[in-house]
């Protein structure tokens, strides 16, 4: 095999494990956030949780975003305006879908 072959093939292996990392590790964002549904979470919370760092956390969670699994916070608890920093929330639909998921696979024992 030649060098730029090798190179090419490792590439694509990388691309593939990244790509797998990156779901696993939105998935356990969505996990996160719900459970701690209503409350936002800045950037740097759901990183520093999950052992990512901020600038990895923000493709993760303006990909979700983008897939409206979650929506950006506008203000904070206290109803100060954020504008530096995002926190983000689960989406009302994503909650709704992944607390039947939830419910379901418990059993059926949830609330609603």
């Amino acid at each position: 095999m030649s060098k730029r072959n090798y190179l090419e093939a490792w590439c694509f292996e990388v691309s593939r494990v990244s790509q797998k990392s990156f779901q696993k590790v939105a998935e356990q964002a969505l996990s996160l956030l719900f459970e701690k549904y209503p409350a936002a979470l800045a950037t740097g919370k759901i990183a520093s949780d999950l052992g990512r760092d901020n600038e990895f956390m923000d493709k993760v969670m303006e990909f979700l975003h983008g897939r409206r699994f979650v929506a950006l916070a506008r203000v904070s608890k206290s109803g100060r305006r954020f504008v530096v920093r995002k926190a983000w929330r689960l989406s009302s639909d994503a909650y709704h879908k992944y607390s039947h998921v939830s419910s379901a696979k418990s059993g059926g024992a949830g609330t609603g």
